[in-house]
């Protein structure tokens, strides 16, 4: 029946409509003079049947009209005669109706300037009428014009802007309205973003720092992580030494040092002693933040104590960074676009190698060419084959061979950033498209890096609810060189790198005694070592304000990587054909590695305040899970370097199968935070979570971590209010809380087999114990306290920020080694306590600081200072130092601090014998060298480090300087172990080998005979204490402040350059960048707004 009759309505509407369409359409043709408005109507009905309904008083009042028309339509010729007359028509199917027009309404015309606080006009303010569409944007001197009904009651105006805080105004009846705009970078400065909830900073008693992408911009613009090194003492990067500045390699990071045992990463790279990263409220990880652009960037936050970080509990304790990204803003459709173009070079200033007459010289002192020196390797080779040897080198050389063979695999890398974002809506409905690409050319040919990336925002409020969703997508394509750094810089510069013609030979040298490899022909092969990644995310949340006082908050968070490796070394690599037959000559490896994990949050917020009393209460829970799949397999034995692909291999290598390890991790966890402040003078916070994961023990499953902090604002107290009035913020601030870690793969507590597929019996398939489990292993926590200060002064003019943190980790989670036959080589227990303190401030001065003629210029200094030390080990760990005794200078032994370095002590070179001579523990003498007299000779922490810098602006003129310094720190030169002693001769060596070691009794020198030919062990003559300064980041800008910016359709525009690790000085002479050298790198590109 139903359908029957939407049937039947469809039916009617279509004919009325047909009807109405052909009424309006039909044509007449009239000439009439001096007639009524209802002669005219009659006169239509005649022609075409189509009847009105008028009021016959009002027509008759109104004056005689002329019609004249030829097939003109009778909605034209209705619309034309009632032009000038107070009525219009409408029409009904066949019938028209004459209605009265409505009385237009009054618009209302509203003008103003918009300013900053520096009262500068701001342009490209968007100006709209809340609640509609209708709106207007200022110009470049700030002014802008609005019109509306005069009908509308009361309006509100909103004036928003990228960077400003959003200014609403209610109009009141005056047609003038200015506006001053306050930096969105206050607002931040004033609030402690968690990426659980935001709490007014004043009231928060943690430790925490806060950042703006524009702070972060003018530190550098390639990395982001780089440019929170350079801001924040806490947060330190490490150097790679041994591989540089290369693309593919991410950084190693801690933040108030390292809270588990180093060498703990587990089978798929997680390192312990990295800090838990927030993206938009979710668990993210280091590739993501490391790739992320940088102009998504809203601000970035660093929680370093228990008091900022004990709201993730287990996942806490070595430190959160969190990010939030850029969310769209409502008003006018804006376009924000940056461009980079950088140029990276090789940094080779640490590199001392010799040239070739000064090598052939140092082989002849050293006797590479004498047969009769004891122990000499060389004493195989004939006395006239090593003389024919000599001469021919000498010829070579007085040929003018000296191959700079460092500049062989090196280029100057050009690379290009671009990001687009584009964002705009109403007041309900608030999108953002953006897309990014990040192209980095390494200084090393075949080494690359392209991240390509897109994200859409989307917000849309209805109520008192809000609904967000921000989805991200990125791909990554990376090459890394088959040949490292190293085996160039190792090679002889007597050697010619090509023939005459061109072509490229496989050996530099080749007899039956030696073998060197001709590192071009390795890399000119189809080898090949590339990989590339996806990550998709998903993030949703939605919000109920009921009040004023309550929020509720549901997330979801749904993230999928998918990361494929390739690497195939050619059958005629020399290494291939030195060490394995020809059968089994090439190797091919690939390994896949899928990842995806959920997030799920729900959070209860309560803020009010009560007289002096001010309370905030946040409660909810979390679910968390995550699983990977590492999958892959090798193969070797390909019959010819262009057969590159895997089905032309003869079989896997002995002993070998594919590769398939599953990690699968789920963790569940409520948590309740509260912060109480009495007159915004007495502040304590406190927080508590209960953590459930997968991770550890079966009898250990849940924990709980908690904080407490206190704070004092004593800049409201009226003794100091009264009496210092240029104190603008004094507070003392403490705290203790017990967060922990769970960075660990899962399958530790795990008893795990191996199936031997050799091993097929009447029983089935057999298995090996691979792993033995650990169900008591418990939770590593680490008990955190922290004293800080914070100071302001002189109308904001000086700032200083003190915190002194001592963190206890106890128990520790270690690896100990396993004897043989017990069928695994390593057990995970828990052992130790870890105890780390230290101290971190930063300062900042404005010298200057004229904001009506923008002159300003600050000062700006931080550092940090921190010791280590292991306790309650016992012998847990004498294998692992036993075994790196003459390999590491690390130790773990109970009493002393991890970065301690472990060396025998050396009393120096004999100046009658040339031989080093070793102090023994009970002081005396010797010549014979034991590992058991190792001592501690250094420590790898500096004394103190940070950065001081300086920062200077005059109108639209930016210049930013940052100098880092360390003092103190002692360094293992690996360089002079291995390349001024313990060489071999058959490679290139450092110059000191051949200037600075002892030649004839009576010299006084650091290094041993040149003709020694017995290994040095590692003793204090290669520990030096290093003291660096550097020249970290430079940055200079340009804001466009002229009207034709306006001219040309932009709101914004600005050029930039930047540089990155400009100059390096230290006070000793080591080799960075062993298997990829460090580089130096410049940034030039502009930014623009429409």
């Amino acid at each position: 029946m139903i359908m029957r009759l939407c049937f039947i309505f469809v039916v009617l509407l279509e004919f009325a409509s047909r009807a109405n369409v052909k009424a309006q359409d039909q044509v007449v043709s009239l000439d009439l003079k001096n007639v009524h408005y209802y002669e005219l109507f009659n006169e239509i009905h005649k022609q075409t049947g189509v009847r009105f309904i008028y009021n016959t008083n009002q027509l008759e009042k109104m004056s005689l009209i002329n019609v004249h028309a030829k097939k003109k339509k009778v909605s034209d010729l209705l619309t034309e005669v009632l032009a000038s007359t107070p009525f219009t028509f409408l029409y009904d199917q066949n019938v028209v109706m004459l209605v009265q027009r409505e009385e237009e309404k009054k618009g209302i015309r509203i003008t103003g300037i918009v300013t900053d606080t520096k009262k500068e006009p701001l342009p490209g303010v968007t100006v709209i009428i809340k609640g509609t569409q209708l709106g207007a944007a200022t110009d470049m001197e700030g002014r802008y014009s609005l019109t509306f009904l005069e009908g509308k009651e009361n309006p509100v105006l909103v004036f928003t802007m990228v960077g400003m805080e959003t200014v609403e105004v209610k109009y009141q009846g005056k047609d003038t309205i200015n506006v001053v705009m306050k930096d969105a970078v206050n607002e931040l400065e004033d609030v402690v973003v968690t990426g659980i909830f935001t709490r007014k900073k004043e009231s928060f008693t943690g430790s925490v720092s806060s950042y703006t992408k524009n702070e972060l911009k003018k530190v550098g613009t390639s990395n982001v992580l780089q440019s929170l090194k350079t801001l924040d003492p806490s947060f330190a990067i490490l150097d790679d030494v041994q591989f540089g500045s290369d693309p593919n390699r991410l950084p190693n990071m801690e933040i108030r040092g390292k809270s588990s045992m180093l060498g703990m990463r587990d089978e798929l790279e997680a390192d312990p002693n990295q800090p838990l990263f927030i993206l938009d409220g979710f668990e993210s990880s280091l590739e993501a933040i490391n790739d992320l652009d940088i102009n998504r960037i809203e601000s970035i936050t660093i929680l370093k104590d228990a008091a900022s970080t004990a709201i993730y509990g287990s996942k806490a304790a070595n430190g959160v960074v969190v990010v939030e990204t850029v969310k769209p803003q409502a008003g006018k459709l804006q376009v924000n676009y940056n461009g980079n173009l950088n140029v990276t070079m090789p940094d080779l200033s640490s590199y001392n190698l010799m040239n070739a007459r000064e090598k052939l010289e140092f082989e002849s002192l050293a006797g590479r060419y004498d047969p009769n020196i004891v122990g000499s390797p060389y004493r195989t080779e004939t006395e006239i084959r090593l003389g024919e040897m000599y001469h021919e080198r000498l010829r070579s050389i007085a040929e003018g061979i000296d191959t700079y063979w460092l500049a062989e695999p090196l280029r100057v890398g050009v690379n290009q950033k671009h990001s687009l974002y584009v964002m705009g809506g109403d007041e309900h409905f608030m999108f953002g498209l953006g897309g990014a690409y990040n192209g980095v050319t390494g200084v090393m040919k075949e080494s690359n890096r392209q991240v390509l990336s897109g994200n859409i925002d989307l917000i849309y409020r209805v109520s008192k609810f809000q609904f967000s969703n921000k989805f991200s997508v990125s791909t990554t394509d990376y090459d890394n060189p088959v040949v490292s750094f190293s085996v160039y810089a190792k090679s002889n510069p007597y050697y010619k790198k090509r023939n005459s013609d061109g072509t490229i030979e496989q050996w530099l040298e080749y007899n039956d005694d030696v073998k060197i490899a001709n590192p071009l022909w390795n890399a000119s092969l189809n080898s090949r070592n590339t990989g590339n990644n996806l990550n998709l995310s998903n993030y949703f949340i939605a919000e109920w304000t009921p009040s004023n006082l309550w929020k509720v908050r549901a997330r979801f968070g749904l993230t999928y990587s998918n990361d494929d490796t390739e690497k195939f070394i050619s059958p005629e690599d020399t290494d291939q054909v030195l060490n394995k037959e020809s059968g089994k000559r090439g190797e091919y490896t690939t390994t896949n590695l899928r990842g995806n994990q959920y997030e799920g949050e729900f959070t209860v917020t309560f803020a009010q305040l009560f007289g002096k009393h001010r309370i905030n209460i946040v409660g909810g829970g979390n679910v968390f899970s995550s699983k990977t799949l590492l999958q892959g397999y090798s193969v070797e034995g390909f019959p010819a370097g262009d057969f590159t692909y895997p089905s032309f291999a003869g079989g896997y290598p002995e002993n070998a199968l594919p590769t398939y390890v599953e990690t699968v991790s789920h963790a569940v966890n409520a948590y309740f935070n509260t912060g109480y402040s009495f007159d915004d003078r007495y502040l304590m916070d406190f927080s508590l979570r209960l953590n459930g994961s997968s991770v550890f023990g079966s009898t250990s499953k849940y924990n709980t971590t908690w904080s407490l902090g206190l704070g004092w604002n004593l800049h409201r107290e009226k003794f100091i209010a009264d009496n210092l009035p240029f104190v603008n913020l004094f507070k003392i601030r403490a705290s203790i809380g017990n967060p922990g870690n769970q960075s660990f793969d899962s399958g530790r507590t795990l008893i795990t087999y191996a199936f031997q597929s050799g091993m097929l019996n009447y029983f089935g398939l057999g298995a090996l114990p691979d792993q033995i489990g650990n169900p008591d292993l418990k939770w590593q926590i680490t008990q955190d306290k922290n004293i800080g200060m914070d100071l302001t002064l002189f109308n904001s003019r000086f700032s200083l920020t003190v915190d002194y943190f001592h963190k206890l980790t106890d128990p520790l989670l270690i690896r100990v080694t396993m004897p043989y036959s017990s069928g695994t080589t390593e057990y995970y227990t828990n052992a130790g306590e870890q105890v780390s303190q230290g101290i971190t401030f930063s300062t900042v001065f404005h010298i200057l600081r004229d904001t009506d003629r923008r002159i300003l210029w600050s000062v700006r200094a931080n550092g940090r200072t921190q010791k280590t030390r292991i306790d309650k080990i016992g012998n847990k760990l004498d294998v692992f130092n036993n075994n790196g005794r003459g390999t590491r200078t690390q130790r773990y032994y109970d009493g002393a601090d991890p970065d301690d370095i472990w060396v025998i002590k050396s009393a120096g070179i004999d100046p009658s014998t040339g031989k080093e001579l070793f102090f023994t523990k009970e002081g005396g003498f010797t010549y014979d060298f034991s590992y058991d007299n190792e001592v501690i000779c250094g420590n790898t922490r500096p004394d103190i480090e940070g950065v001081i810098g300086s920062s200077f602006t005059y109108k639209g003129l930016t210049l930013s300087l940052n100098f880092r310094y360390q003092l103190g720190a002692d360094v293992f030169n690996s360089a002079l172990l291995n390349k001024v002693e313990n060489v071999n001769l058959y490679y290139n060596q450092d110059r000191r080998a051949l200037y600075e070691r002892w030649q004839n009794p009576g010299d006084i020198r650091i290094f041993k005979n040149i003709r020694d030919v017995n290994s040095s062990p590692m003793s204090s003559r290669f520990v030096q204490r290093e003291d660096v300064l550097a020249l970290e980041s430079l940055y200079l800008e340009y804001e466009f402040m002229g009207g034709w910016i306006k001219q040309v359709g932009l709101s914004n525009l600005k050029v930039f350059c930047s540089m990155r690790d400009v100059f390096r000085f230290s006070t000793i002479r080591s080799e960075r960048g062993i298997d990829y050298p460090f580089a130096r790198s410049i940034d030039a590109g502009l930014s623009f707004n429409f």
